[in-house]
């Protein structure tokens, strides 16, 4: 039972359950934020931030939302166009343009008349033809001729409409301005104000709704409906308050819901480990009472037993000095260790485990590496009254003498409870802790080398008939290696 604050009554730590549901939502809203960290929706958003907030584009918005027609250099240009276009000389000239009179003269000049026309007015005003109409036989001369039918030609109504043209006031405007500078900007003024992309800039310019229907607008409509999306709000938040700073240090390197209807011998073998890869079989070390047997162990309803029983069972005693010699044993138990698949140096080892009874039931989740030490354990059933548990590391110091760094941790009543058990191993501490809380801790004596993790029920002394069988229950077991960097 638990109250408002989850902290079991009678207990110095947080309810397994309770703690064991803020894992799998940590772990799951971690498994979402990494999603949506790769999602296209986070990404768009990324990019939509990034670019909404830089310069340009805040320069960009600006000018939308400010920007006046006037203030332009199209707009001058239009303007210097509509005055040189109302000044005299221009107007006459587009007057001549529009009237059609300047194509008009071009095809007069273009005929045999006019040719003829300007080759005899060329004649009549030479010296030669003032000294022939000043001769006696002029009338019978060819200059006569000439000069009549240069009368002729004055009459006809082309050259005679040519002839006026060229007179007036306007004409001589108009070819003082022509192929001149002046004239050449004008035009160039007037190509550029009829352009596609002048007319285009004007009706932009112009445009009272002219940011609200820019692609600017639209791209911060959409940025700012990205930011009212339930997942973009989350994740941002989660990012804001570095929500997984923790978990992120984390990879899952083992794992075992034991899930299967047997235990997985990829992953686990069974009995300590030097008897299996020597012997291929279990063995017990002197002083216990217990053999280990596959038997013992069984996987139902996604847990792991170990049964402690009284049965007669024949086995092997390692005796330090007499080696292995057999025995009868009157009890039974099991072990299971990843001893042949999976050892780490540093890391997070941890386990949901429930035993229902303790010493002389010694239950243990512990490492070890290739000798008898270091030996580390992350919990231990050693109190005779039940009423603690026992952790910490048995090491060997530089002066080959054997140092046992351990705690008696109380506080709570862990028989037939699940706890979380768990050891923080990092390059500078040893860090145990039970359901999150942190209850020892090692800096001065570390292991140096990999170790593998195992668990298991031992019986130092005989035990009582009335507490048998008894069981140890593994919910899971997991292990994390530290991400570098």
């Amino acid at each position: 039972m638990a109250n408002i604050f989850g902290i079991q009554i009678g207990s110095d730590f947080v309810s397994t359950k309770k703690y064991e549901a803020l894992l799998i939502k940590e772990e799951n809203d971690f498994e979402r934020y990494n999603k949506l960290s790769n999602s296209d929706l986070v990404k768009r958003y990324n990019e939509l931030q990034e670019l909404i907030n830089s310069a340009d584009f805040k320069k960009e918005v600006t000018f939308l939302k400010t920007a006046k027609y006037k203030e332009t250099k199209q707009y001058r240009q239009l303007m210097q166009y509509k005055k040189m276009k109302k000044s005299a000389d221009i107007k006459a000239y587009l007057k001549h343009i529009n009237s059609g009179n300047a194509d008009k003269i071009n095809n007069i000049t273009q005929t045999a008349e006019y040719a003829e026309f300007e080759e005899l007015k060329q004649y009549i005003n030479s010296a030669a033809f003032n000294s022939a109409k000043n001769r006696k036989d002029y009338k019978q001369s060819d200059a006569y001729s000439k000069e009549k039918r240069y009368k002729e030609l004055l009459k006809n109504p082309d050259i005679k409409f040519l002839n006026n043209i060229q007179k007036s006031k306007d004409f001589k405007t108009i070819q003082k301005l022509e192929n001149s500078e002046r004239l050449n900007a004008f035009k160039e003024l007037q190509e550029t104000i009829n352009s596609a992309e002048f007319i285009e800039h004007k009706t932009f310019m112009e445009d009272k709704n002219r940011f609200k229907n820019s692609e600017e607008a639209s791209l911060i409509e959409e940025y700012n409906s990205l930011k009212k999306n339930r997942d973009i709000r989350w994740y941002l938040e989660k990012q804001k308050s570095n929500a997984f700073k923790e978990i992120s240090k984390w990879e899952l390197a083992f794992k075992d819901n034991f899930e299967g209807l047997k235990l997985n011998h990829d992953k686990w073998m069974t009995g300590y480990y030097w008897g299996k890869a020597l012997m291929n079989e279990s063995y017990a070390n002197t002083g216990e009472e217990q053999i280990f047997k596959d038997n013992n162990i069984e996987t139902t309803d996604s847990k792991l037993t170990i049964s402690t029983k009284a049965e007669l069972a024949k086995g092997k005693v390692w005796d330090p000095i007499h080696g292995f010699t057999n025995r009868e044993f009157n009890y039974t138990s099991g072990l299971i260790s990843t001893g042949q698949s999976f050892r780490q140096q540093q890391g997070r080892f941890e386990a949901k485990v429930r035993f229902s009874n303790t010493y002389p039931f010694v239950n243990a989740f512990w490492m070890l590496g290739e000798k008898k030490t270091p030996h580390i354990d992350i919990f231990k059933t050693t109190d005779k009254k039940g009423k603690k548990i026992e952790c910490g590391i048995h090491i060997t110091d530089k002066n080959h003498k054997p140092v046992s760094k351990t705690k008696m941790v109380s506080g709570a009543k862990f028989k037939n409870k699940f706890f979380i058990y768990c050891l923080e191993w990092n390059k500078d501490s040893l860090i145990w802790k039970i359901n999150g809380k942190e209850v020892h801790r090692e800096i001065n004596h570390l292991p140096k080398e990999p170790m593998y993790i195992s668990l298991c029920t031992i019986l130092p002394e005989t035990p009582l008939d009335k507490n048998l069988p008894a069981n140890l229950d593994v919910d899971w077991v997991k292990c994390y290696k530290r991400i570098k960097g």
